[in-house]
């Protein structure tokens, strides 16, 4: 009889683009019958009971973990361990890939796997110093993309490297035949979390630019996150007088439904790991427009099958959605090349084998 392969995942509960891929792994490897899987969560305000209630239909097992502190976090990661005994703990991002590794070593779990999401951190000399110790401890380390990976490999880490690419579920994205773009209703969407790495204010600036043309499209933005940064955007919408134009979606679980009512997906970050929403607007049909960040600019071929432009220029973004909002049908083709694009590269079934296929062998090289 095939041994019970045992996998922790442990990740943030903010409910970022690193826990939709733990949960994408997770809900994947449930379907093998020779695996069991665990989600752990570490508490943020962002933990919210609509997401857990997700968790719940999908049928995925989860723990949550206190974030109040640090020593904390690893103190019920390590007795969580110790109840569950996983053969491997799948730590992702930062802080968590740190968390997750101190407690796995403390419990003695066989295999540390850290799986980076982004391309940079917030990483101080300490950290980084515990990051190349860890490193000598994991047996393996996994880039959301290449370009994740060539960051890693920089670093002085001990441990293999690995690039997996981020995918998504292209079932749910766009249907078999995506609505034209120029038949779509809305004009501009961006689903993000609010952060400064997002970049949310190029976008706004890019819309009073346009609106000072006589061009006045609308623009939802989809998305939780802090605060501050939140109020922040808000004020500058009010400050330009463009709340006729912007509409404000904290939390939707119908994404996929909004991002076929729009023409224009929009991505403004400043950096990422491998941008998972702009994948969503590519398989949804969408004419996707990004910025020159990594993690961004290696999804998008410009002026192919979307639009680059340098990151926090307004104006050049400006430039490039007045002329593709000034006729959609023009640029159906780059719609339809970016949708090609995922459904053969980036759907999450190659992603969650790989991943499988990566914890197959940990264990067969023991």
């Amino acid at each position: 009889m095939e041994k019970l392969l045992r996998v922790l995942h442990f990740v943030t509960g903010g409910f970022s683009g690193a826990t939709k891929v733990a949960i994408d792994l997770v809900e994947a490897h449930n379907q093998i019958e020779s695996t069991d899987n665990l989600l752990v969560l570490r508490r943020k305000k962002t933990t919210v009971a609509e997401k857990l209630t997700e968790l719940e239909e999908k049928g995925i097992d989860y723990q949550i973990v206190t974030g109040k502190t640090h020593l904390a976090t690893v103190h019920e990661l390590k007795k969580l361990c110790e109840q569950w005994r996983p053969d491997i703990l799948v730590a992702h991002g930062f802080p968590e890939h740190l968390l997750g590794r101190r407690a796995g070593l403390l419990a003695q779990v066989p295999y540390l796997v850290q799986v980076e999401h982004n391309s940079k951190e917030r990483y101080t000399p300490w950290t980084r110093h515990q990051t190349r110790k860890l490193s000598k401890s994991t047996a393996s380390i996994v880039a959301v993309s290449e370009g994740v990976a060539q960051v890693l490999s920089a670093q002085g880490l001990h441990a293999p490297i690995h690039a997996i690419p981020n995918g998504i579920d292209t079932t749910r994205f766009g249907g078999a035949h995506p609505v034209a773009v120029h038949q779509r209703p809305q004009d501009l969407i961006m689903v993000g979390r609010y952060a400064k790495s997002k970049d949310h204010v190029t976008l706004i600036e890019s819309l009073q630019q346009l609106k000072q043309k006589g061009v006045t499209p609308t623009l939802t933005l989809v998305g939780s996150g802090r605060k501050r940064y939140q109020k922040q955007i808000h004020d500058l919408v009010a400050r330009y007088e463009l709340q006729d134009q912007v509409t404000f979606i904290e939390y939707s679980s119908e994404v996929e439904k909004l991002l076929r009512q729009h023409k224009v997906f929009v991505m403004s970050s400043r950096f990422e790991g491998l941008n998972l929403a702009v994948l969503e607007a590519m398989a949804s049909g969408c004419i996707v427009v990004g910025s020159t960040a990594m993690g961004v600019k290696e999804l998008i071929d410009d002026k192919s099958d979307g639009f680059l432009f340098p990151i926090g220029d307004s104006v050049a973004l400006a430039d490039i959605l007045e002329t593709v909002l000034s006729d959609p049908k023009n640029y159906q083709a780059f719609a339809h090349a970016a949708r090609e694009k995922v459904l053969n590269h980036y759907d999450k079934k190659h992603i969650t084998q790989a991943y499988y296929e990566l914890f197959q062998s940990l264990l067969s090289n023991s």
